[in-house]
């Protein structure tokens, strides 16, 4: 045959001895157990249990505290905030009561008192007249 130089010779004709396919790799069995599958015991072991629920409590702890943390914080602003405005309301009372005393001795004094009534044309009375109720109090009173 004249083969010899073409592909379709080796393809078909000319393979020698030696040559073979090629082998594909083989892949991991697969074995089947029998036996009750969801009936099965599935449990878990107890030393995970018991890290789960040392993980909870700490958990648990740790929220806890943070939350008592923030409302403490936050009744501590509360009260420095209260703190601060009844200072400014005392500061603000004080100084008005410093005013109303001025006010109360400037407008009192028996000087400017006088010097505004003569300022209007006023005079002082020389005299004055003093009335006497004793005697009708004491008719009615019998």
């Amino acid at each position: 045959m004249g083969y010899s130089t073409s592909n379709a010779a080796y393809a078909y004709d000319m393979r020698s001895e030696a040559y073979s396919a090629p082998v594909a790799p083989s892949r991991p069995s697969l074995d089947v157990v029998h036996g009750a599958g969801r009936q099965a015991s599935q449990d878990v072991s107890p030393q995970f249990i018991h890290c789960v629920k040392v993980f909870a409590v700490l958990m648990t702890v740790f929220v806890v505290l943070g939350l008592f943390r923030v409302t403490v914080a936050g009744f501590t602003a509360a009260s420095l905030n209260s703190a601060a405005t009844l200072s400014n309301n005392l500061t603000t009372a004080q100084e008005e009561s410093s005013d109303l005393e001025v006010m109360r001795s400037v407008y009192g004094s028996s000087t400017r008192i006088r010097d505004l009534a003569e300022g209007y044309g006023m005079v002082a009375a020389e005299g004055g007249v003093t009335l006497d109720f004793t005697e009708y109090v004491d008719a009615a009173a019998q």
